[in-house]
């Protein structure tokens, strides 16, 4: 498996942060995976070199105790910033799990169950980011072209007047050539479902399902109308999901 990845670890021990990242290199190294690990003690230098660009990683390990900025409220910051770099918390803080959910984490990962955790994480990351990392061919209006985008950077479908136009996590909009249920049969093995007559939905960028409305992490924060029928449904659905990326701790098996 040729695939490199760049993580960065925040934590304001340097001692674990350096653990932390040695034991992930080991185990993604004997997964035949290339590993660049950056450690942070600050978490406001790891915000301010992401949003200036300067750095770029495929997931971040987040402490969530740190002096003046905590690994939550720097995790809400990327957000707003429509930030959607995988995060993975790493705490002993278990009581704050819940607190995690706005900024829909890939994984929490327990200090005191550390060396299980991070490789139920990793294998979870590995299945869901790199072995299965998928894209699809669409049929656009442009002379039926088929354009492949990345399943992932879906983040919704919306029908207007008999036509279907597909948003992007970088803003481009895409109008397609193809039916909403063609592109429903398509896309849902990709976690990407119908909330009402019009929307396709991707889960990765939902924060939050509402009694009439689901709210996604794009472009500051945008609405979108969901059936009072399907509301427990779509809860259902979405908790299923959170699960199976590792995003929700039940219980300590």
């Amino acid at each position: 498996m040729n695939k490199e990845l760049n993580f960065a670890v925040c934590d304001d021990d340097e001692i674990v942060c350096e653990a932390i990242c040695t034991k992930i290199s080991k185990i993604l190294t004997s997964c035949g995976i290339s590993v660049s690990c950056d450690k942070y003690v600050s978490p406001m230098s790891l915000y301010n070199n992401i949003k200036h660009g300067e750095r770029v990683y495929d997931a971040l390990f987040l402490d969530i105790d740190m002096p003046k900025i905590d690994g939550v409220e720097l995790a809400k910051a990327l957000r707003k910033n429509e930030n959607m770099v995988d995060i993975i918390f790493v705490s002993n803080r278990e009581d704050k799990v819940f607190e995690t959910f706005p900024v829909r984490p890939f994984g929490f990962i327990r200090k005191n169950n550390f060396t299980h955790d991070l490789k139920d994480t990793l294998r979870s990351y590995i299945n869901t980011r790199v072995t299965n990392a998928s894209c699809v061919g669409l049929k656009t209006t442009n002379n039926s072209v088929i354009r492949r985008v990345c399943v992932s950077d879906i983040v919704y479908i919306e029908s207007f007047r008999y036509k279907q136009y597909v948003y992007m996590a970088d803003g481009e909009q895409i109008e397609i050539h193809m039916t909403m249920r063609e592109l429903e049969c398509k896309l849902e093995k990709y976690d990407i479902v119908r909330v009402y007559q019009g929307y396709l939905v991707n889960l990765k960028y939902v924060q939050r399902i509402e009694r009439t409305d689901i709210l996604l992490n794009y472009k500051g924060g945008i609405s979108i109308s969901i059936s009072r029928e399907k509301v427990q449904e779509l809860k259902a659905i979405y908790l299923s999901y959170l699960r199976k990326i590792g995003a929700v701790l039940f219980d300590d098996e």
